[in-house]
């Protein structure tokens, strides 16, 4: 995270591209005291005054949190996620129960075929990859 002090005429889309310069505009977003500020039009506009505080996040780098299987020829796997104490899943795809004891886990049991295609067992359902988000 950094901190960027703004002028009130400045305008979003140059501060963006002036930070920006070193990461895509798409992994960056701008915060005010907790709340996410808007990347259109003028910091003015959004009620900034000369010498506010704006947050600077860069976001995650690769891609979503998902899980491939491959193997030379079918089997069927089990597959385990648990996270630390201090997070909770947000969306799991295909969707399987939750465990909680000390924090959450997970377990898809799936079908792997070797060209890749998945099926989850309980539902049958197939599936490219396992999906999972956290926060």
């Amino acid at each position: 995270m950094w901190n960027i002090r703004v002028r009130p005429t400045a305008d979003t889309a140059k501060m963006l591209a002036l930070v920006a310069a070193h990461f895509n505009d798409d992994q960056l977003w701008f915060t005010r005291d907790g709340c996410r500020v808007p990347s259109k039009g003028t910091l003015k506009m959004a009620g900034f005054e000369d010498g506010d505080v704006i947050d600077v996040f860069c976001g995650q780098v690769g891609g979503k949190p998902v899980i491939y299987l491959y193997a030379p020829s079918e089997l069927t796997a089990s597959v385990t996620l648990s996270l630390v104490p201090q997070w909770s899943f947000s969306a799991i795809y295909p969707v399987v129960p939750i465990k909680c004891i000390k924090n959450e886990e997970l377990e898809w049991k799936v079908r792997v075929k070797p060209n890749g295609e998945l099926t989850e067992m309980n539902t049958g359902l197939d599936v490219a990859y396992l999906f999972w988000e956290a926060q």
